[in-house]
């Protein structure tokens, strides 16, 4: 397990100031994910019923005069199938998702979830023990990288499908096709360099949000975009300034030389 770098929080403006008047952090459902193709179902994706009928008739040429159990094999996967569907699609929706990036200054993060640089960066550094003799995990010490990958993570290959269904092994075991999943993105998304921590509902979660309370000692730092609004930036700041823990300010700012951002420590 890689250790857990200092990460960071894209968001609009109103987004800071909430997550800082309230010391809680937005988690967010899948569904609510603006890659629609995230947390796949691996047995969905991963082959089809004439796939494996073929790699199945060519192993075991006797299937061919028993039609009565080839049609109970083409029953089982069926009834697996939309079983997983089903198991899946309940799964998926137990869960929200608290995602941060390791970079704080890539423009197209700005761009995409900061409010087209309106917006601020949060950033929390990972602390197992927060003075006394009580000893606390922070929540982004928990934080994992996602993979990127063109190709979607599965559950059990063809092959070892069929020997399951025809009786040579036992099931494959999907325990970790959840996880695969959750941390696995397509490729084109790997500018994010995003870790992700993953909490299931708890009784009132509602709707595509929901806040966590992090410590304020875990808030080490707040970027705010080049193109903040007056009246959020001065609300930041003054909440940064009344914060109880020491606390980085920085303003954003175009290069006037070069296609990127650098950063200006603001005295508060």
């Amino acid at each position: 397990m890689l250790p857990v770098p200092r990460l960071f929080k894209y968001v609009k403006a109103k987004t800071a100031i909430t997550i800082l008047e309230n010391r809680a952090l937005q988690w967010s459902t899948v569904d609510s994910f603006n890659d629609p193709f995230e947390f796949k179902r691996p047995f969905a994706y991963s082959f089809k019923w004439d796939e494996m009928t073929e790699v199945a008739l060519h192993r075991y040429a006797r299937i061919l005069t028993q039609p009565a159990k080839f049609q109970l094999l083409a029953q089982q996967w069926k009834e697996d199938t939309v079983r997983d569907a089903g198991n899946w699609r309940e799964i998926k929706k137990a869960y929200l998702v608290l995602c941060l990036s390791a970079v704080h200054n890539h423009i197209l993060m700005w761009s995409h979830y900061a409010d087209n640089h309106r917006g601020a960066v949060l950033g929390f550094r990972p602390i197992i023990q927060l003075g006394g003799t009580t000893r606390l995990a922070t929540t982004t010490l928990f934080a994992r990288p996602v993979a990127y990958s063109l190709e979607v993570p599965i559950a059990a290959t063809l092959e070892e499908y069929v020997e399951y269904l025809i009786g040579e092994k036992a099931k494959p075991d999907a325990s970790e096709a959840f996880e695969k999943s959750a941390y696995t993105k397509s490729s084109v998304w790997a500018y994010e360099n995003e870790w992700r921590v993953l909490e299931k509902k708890r009784t009132g979660d509602e709707g595509p949000f929901a806040y966590r309370e992090f410590h304020p000692q875990e808030l080490d730092s707040v970027y705010l975009g080049c193109r903040m609004l007056p009246g959020d930036r001065k609300r930041i700041i003054d909440l940064v300034a009344s914060w109880e823990a020491p606390v980085s300010l920085f303003q954003m700012k175009d290069d006037p030389t070069r296609f990127e951002l650098r950063l200006e420590l603001i005295s508060n």
